[in-house]
């Protein structure tokens, strides 16, 4: 493990955590509610469906999740609660899981769900009262 600090190298976990980077840590106690951070566990949690999202770009790769899911997901070895979560389209508990909302969008607009219908769900609403709250056609 390394780093730097002032141009100096750290190279214990001793030498970051004597350092200030332990004072610019984020106090997740104080995010807003429904902010969920893409770090650490959750990074490395959701590193296969983060990939297997971004390797939908693959016009094969969607035909193949198109044409057999499971086989699809299969092939990434992605967890069961992974898959789980994809099939019930439950894009709000992939992003508790680590998954990240812009590769996510690929794959939930491949299951049928676009940006609206994400955006939604995440929210707790319908796509209609979503749509509401937006500042769609009302001027500047």
């Amino acid at each position: 493990m390394t780093g730097r600090e002032g141009g100096r190298i750290l190279r214990t976990r001793a030498d970051l955590e004597s350092t200030t980077m332990r004072t610019r840590q984020i106090d997740e106690a104080a995010l807003p509610h429904g902010t969920y951070l893409n770090s650490g566990a959750a990074a490395r949690a959701g590193m296969k469906v983060n990939r297997f999202c971004y390797d939908l770009r693959d016009p094969a790769n969607r035909a193949a999740f198109s044409s057999d899911p499971e086989a699809a997901m299969e092939r990434y070895a992605l967890a069961e609660e992974d898959r789980a979560l994809i099939r019930a389209k439950d894009w709000l508990g992939l992003i508790k899981r680590g998954a990240n909302v812009f590769v996510l969008l690929r794959l939930a607009q491949l299951c049928g769900d676009g940006l609206v219908a994400v955006g939604a769900q995440m929210r707790g609403e319908t796509p209609e009262q979503y749509l509401a709250t937006r500042n769609i056609g009302k001027g500047g």
